[in-house]
């Protein structure tokens, strides 16, 4: 779990310097997710990290368009943009996060093998 935190604390810090809110929010819910299903199966964490990354990405980025469109003089014409970008940069945060979780997960049965 330690490993995988420290991937999660990677992509927030890389979404901070790259100032981006929609994949900050992302990282923090699967962060969230990961401390829930600390004791899950592996399955059950891969299927729960994905669903906190998409979900957590597209929720930031409705609540962008929602301030966007709120503030804005003139309303503009919308054709899913946003919503690609955040579903890609929730599919990306996840998919970074499983591979570590899987690769931690490898190396500790590797290690465990290996001391028998």
């Amino acid at each position: 779990m330690l490993v995988t935190m420290l991937g999660i604390a990677v992509l927030a810090v890389v979404a901070v310097i790259g100032k981006s809110a929609i994949m900050f929010v992302s990282a923090v819910a699967i962060g969230v997710i990961v401390y829930v299903f600390r004791r899950a199966r592996t399955r059950e964490k891969v299927i729960a990290i994905i669903v906190a990354g998409l979900g957590g990405s597209i929720g930031a980025e409705i609540v962008h368009i929602l301030y966007h469109y709120s503030t804005a003089i003139e309303p503009g014409v919308g054709n899913g943009e946003f919503f690609m970008l955040a579903i890609t940069v929730g599919l990306k945060n996840a998919a970074a996060i499983v591979i570590v979780l899987l690769c931690t997960d490898a190396w500790l049965n590797y290690i465990d093998r290996k001391s028998d």
